[in-house]
């Protein structure tokens, strides 16, 4: 009798640590806005970021991962959907309105996203924060695939008194200070979802440290000791440790609920900084790209090179660091592969999966990476790469692997690797890009401000 039912213990116990096996894991992508580079702490920041350095320890490390774009909407774009924000009606920022060049943009409903890609698995999908994708009530999130939505729809909610703000399609006014109020969503939203039977993928865009800079005042005072003659640096440090401390909060959750080593979390930001005036200006940006050279909108690696952590007990190793090259559109496929979901035959994805990347496995990109705004392009193929401001009358060519600052400019010495490098971006463009936003002819200073490095 005891025999049996210790085989019956144990028979149990083995389907139980099959269906286990077999559960798909939530999947947690926290982005930030106009996070440079060299913001965390852990990259030698005086910031105070020690969540985020405590996921760097726990997780990989991405050193050469790329927005797929200097701006947020096209990179929010390619996040969903795996594919270049040019082909996906999202090149440019989005706007309720006509800017310029630029017409009212959306995210194309014929593009499947993350939570329309996962729903045939059974995932609830939930998106916090920021979505920036288009304004029109057939455009909010919903609409592409997401169960739940508590955010924004526009670029600059601010903080204290947010606008523009929705749960699911109801207008709703938010109280207190907005990262916080985002945390505090994303807990709610775990802690009703993660833990059950059904896998759950939560998007939680926050929008610092973008602009306004809005900072509780405990913290500015901390940071302008600390950065005494860096003006309104102070601010967006503020900014940046509130936002690592409520991103501990949620990775607490996660613990809490002991669903952390069934839970794979991504984190990055979508465009390098800001050094526009009504940010903290280049004093302020050339803190936050470190060595890189450039600054949000600029295919320049400080415009589009960002952080990217990812954790995921038991699948992930610890501490691991990576020095080959990806980009945001290749999260669409991770998350795919990671949830074991095979995309449909008439699925377009442009991305790759970079799981064996972060396993430390082989990978291989199949072909040139690209960009393209109103003000530049760039080219990353192999170890060369091409940026172009097109106020300038010809294009400069780099190795950044070598060459992290883009400091030198090998266009003169391999004119044919220019030449070629433009023929495949002009060859893409065609493909990705046809109807192409018009290049500016003029430096736009207030995006571009002159520096040491751009003088």
């Amino acid at each position: 009798m005891l025999h049996r039912l210790f085989v019956a213990l144990l028979l149990a116990t083995l389907v139980a640590s099959a269906a286990g096996a077999e559960r798909r894991p939530n999947i947690l992508f926290i982005l930030a806005d106009d996070l440079g580079w060299a913001d965390l702490g852990h990259d030698g920041s005086k910031i105070d970021t020690p969540n985020l350095d405590k996921l760097a320890k726990e997780g990989v490390k991405l050193k050469r991962f790329y927005a797929s774009a200097p701006m947020c909407s096209p990179t929010r774009a390619a996040l969903l959907t795996g594919r270049y924000p040019h082909s996906v009606g999202v090149p440019e920022l989005a706007s309720p309105d006509k800017r310029g060049n630029v017409p009212v943009l959306a995210l194309d409903h014929k593009a499947i996203t993350i939570p329309e890609a996962l729903k045939p698995a059974g995932y609830r999908s939930v998106m916090v924060g920021k979505w920036h994708l288009g304004f029109a009530p057939e455009n909010h999130p919903r609409t592409h695939g997401f169960d739940e939505f508590w955010g924004s729809l526009i670029g600059t909610p601010t903080y204290w008194q947010p606008k523009e703000t929705y749960h699911n399609e109801t207008p709703i006014k938010v109280q207190g200070y907005y990262t916080d109020q985002l945390a505090d969503h994303a807990i709610e939203y775990l802690r009703s979802g993660a833990s059950g039977s059904q896998p759950m993928f939560l998007y939680l865009a926050f929008n610092a440290p973008h602009y306004p800079l809005e900072a509780p005042s405990d913290l500015v005072g901390k940071y302008r000791r600390r950065f005494p003659d860096r003006g309104l640096f102070a601010i967006f440090a503020a900014m940046v440790e509130r936002l690592d401390f409520n991103i501990g909060r949620v990775l607490a959750t996660l613990d809490e609920l002991k669903v952390a080593d069934r839970t794979l979390v991504m984190f990055a930001s979508d465009n390098g900084p800001s050094a526009e005036i009504t940010s903290y200006g280049p004093e302020g940006a050339d803190f936050s790209n470190g060595p890189l050279r450039g600054f949000k909108f600029a295919t320049h690696e400080g415009g589009i090179r960002v952080p990217f952590l990812a954790r995921w007990p038991g699948q992930l190793p610890a501490g691991a660091v990576r020095d080959t090259p990806a980009i945001m559109m290749d999260i669409l496929p991770t998350i795919l592969d990671a949830a074991k979901v095979t995309p449909a035959a008439d699925h377009e994805i442009h991305g790759t999966s970079i799981l064996p990347l972060l396993r430390g496995g082989a990978f291989a990109r199949p072909g040139a990476l690209h960009w393209e705004n109103q003000q530049n392009l760039g080219v990353l193929d192999g170890e060369w790469k091409l940026v172009h401001q097109f106020w300038l009358s010809r294009p400069m060519l780099f190795r950044p692997a070598e060459d992290i600052s883009e400091e030198h400019d090998l266009a003169e010495k391999y004119p044919e690797k220019v030449a070629d490098l433009m023929a495949l971006h002009e060859a893409w463009a065609k493909r990705h890009f046809p109807n192409r936003i018009p290049h500016v002819k003029a430096r736009p200073f207030g995006l571009f401000p002159k520096t040491r490095a751009d003088p």
